[in-house]
């Protein structure tokens, strides 16, 4: 069990960037109604911002077999077997040169009235990563000998009926590299027409601007420089398949105490540590992310490529059935 209490808080940094965003927001808005001018707008806007950032940041804390969430002014604390999920979502702001996402974390709480939830102000995915990796620490200190050696049955059993009648268990998933591959490729193929015919519209509104207009356009320049460097990373992706297709897992069992991952098995008890990709990363560009496992274990380490959105769909039950598959040892699993 957890001897201290540990208190979670949000990236210092994020909350800079949401200080710098929010001022630059609220000083335009505060232009607009007084009539000022741009510096007197930046140092009103920053010191609201800032206050409005820091002072609504929530605290997670961990306090026995409590979890705590501090907001502005309010505490509510809740037993550590009520917690049911996280959730992220993603709100995009497109200007006119520039791209920013705003990250929402949650924590959902399951009561006897229903399920509620908790925004964490100031969480990224990383801060969130932290915080649910110490909460499967600590639902499994709170765990009894009895429910344990229930869990580790459940997947024993579950397993050995699935072979004894021929089928897919429900923690076996199938990845296999030809067909990931294709789906790749596919959604490779999709980009590279994107990006053609960015270069295409380039290419001829370059021809124009230099040699019938006899100008030249920095924005216009600025265009094709990022289309041909898109161009390359989408070459560089393509010649990247063929290492993806060697180190693919092709396929992975979730047993009572050991992981398959294709030919090789791992007991719980060797694995020294397992990194995932995080099945709440998200795309910032048209790339698909792709999603990778490392395993250590007897001083080495293997690396798998578990596919990316666009090629295996069940990679978020994959890590659900991991995390209930290493209950026993989470502090074994990490999401990167």
């Amino acid at each position: 069990m957890m001897s201290e209490n540990r208190k979670y808080k949000g990236s210092f940094w994020i909350a800079a960037i949401r200080v710098i965003v929010y001022g630059i927001l609220i000083g335009f808005v505060l232009g607009i109604i007084v009539y000022i001018r741009w510096p007197e707008i930046f140092f009103l806007g920053f010191p609201v911002s800032a206050g409005i950032v820091f002072l609504r940041r929530t605290v997670v804390e961990l306090e026995g077999n409590k979890i705590c969430i501090h907001g502005t002014g309010h505490k509510e604390c809740f037993d550590i077997r009520q917690f049911a999920y996280p959730s992220v979502r993603r709100k995009t702001y497109i200007g006119s040169y520039s791209k920013y996402t705003d990250v929402e974390c949650y924590l959902i709480f399951a009561l006897p009235e229903g399920y509620k939830r908790f925004r964490l102000y100031g969480f990224g995915e990383r801060d969130l990563e932290r915080v649910l990796e110490a909460i499967r620490s600590a639902q499994a200190g709170y765990l009894t000998e009895e429910e344990k050696a229930a869990i580790a049955r459940e997947y024993e059993d579950e397993v050995f009926e699935a072979l004894a009648e021929g089928r897919k268990g429900y923690n076996e998933f199938s990845l296999p590299a030809s067909v990931l591959i294709k789906k790749e490729r596919k959604c490779l193929k999709k980009i590279s027409l994107i990006m053609l015919g960015i270069i295409l519209i380039a290419g001829i509104m370059d021809t124009y601007e230099i040699f019938v207009k006899n100008t030249f356009s920095f924005q216009l320049l600025f265009l094709t420089m990022l289309a041909l460097l898109l161009l390359i990373f989408l070459i560089v992706t393509y010649a990247g398949l063929g290492r993806k297709k060697r180190i693919c897992a092709e396929r992975i069992i979730i047993d009572g105490d050991r992981l398959r991952i294709g030919e090789k098995c791992y007991s719980y008890a060797s694995i020294e540590k397992l990194q995932l990709t995080s099945p709440r990363r998200r795309s910032d560009s048209i790339f698909p992310v792709q999603r990778y496992m490392r395993v250590s274990a007897g001083g080495g380490t293997e690396k798998y490529w578990l596919g990316s959105e666009a090629s295996f769909g069940s990679y978020e039950e994959l890590c659900q059935s991991l995390e209930r598959g290493m209950v026993l040892t989470p502090n074994k699993l990490k999401f990167m």
